[in-house]
């Protein structure tokens, strides 16, 4: 017996101009999935002892003691300061994040740190990356702008950032190539002045 091929029926949409009506499927299978990944969230944050919330919060205090409380007194609001009175000086912000760069104290009773250019750093990066405020990376990179190509910063370039005992940046040095390096130094007016050599 040969059998007939017939055509295949079209669905027909109670809306023909939006197209074919959409397969229906039950909720069942959204269900499961869903009550499947509540149970991994109540495994890895309740029920498993290493990464449960109160394994975390005893790891914490073990490392820091226990969480502290916050005072019901307010805390007594700071003197006015003097008007005549001289600024303290302001330690130098240094991280340890500084790839080999070391703040150490200098003769003058300031901070240097030398170092060298990281791969892929620009000189925003270097300078944030060793503890300098926006302010300060940006008060270089204006001083540096007239005398030095921000492209040829290459990565192993030697570089050193002292601070002065007043905490503001003294001088920033970077070795471009042998012999031939620039600087930015503050000037006696506070203003930093680059140089090329």
């Amino acid at each position: 017996m040969v059998r007939r091929r017939t055509r295949a029926r079209k669905k027909r949409t109670v809306y023909p101009a939006l197209g074919a009506a959409p397969a229906k499927r039950s909720g069942a299978w959204l269900m499961l999935v869903l009550g499947a990944l509540v149970l991994v969230n109540l495994y890895v944050f309740v029920w498993d002892k290493k990464t449960g919330v109160r394994a975390i919060k005893q790891q914490a205090e073990a490392h820091t003691g226990p969480s502290m409380s916050i005072p019901s007194a307010p805390l007594p609001a700071a003197p006015p300061p003097d008007a005549g009175a001289v600024p303290a000086p302001v330690a130098p912000a240094m991280t340890p994040r500084a790839e080999g760069a070391k703040w150490e104290k200098t003769t003058e009773g300031g901070y240097a740190a030398e170092g060298k250019v990281a791969k892929a750093d620009t000189l925003g990066k270097l300078l944030k990356k060793n503890g300098l405020t926006a302010a300060e990376a940006d008060e270089i990179i204006r001083a540096l702008s007239g005398v030095l190509d921000f492209r040829a910063i290459r990565a192993g370039q030697s570089f050193r950032i002292e601070r002065a005992p007043d905490g503001r940046v003294k001088r920033f040095e970077l070795d471009l190539a042998k012999g031939h390096h620039v600087s930015a130094e503050r000037q006696a007016s506070g203003e930093l002045r680059a140089d090329s050599t």
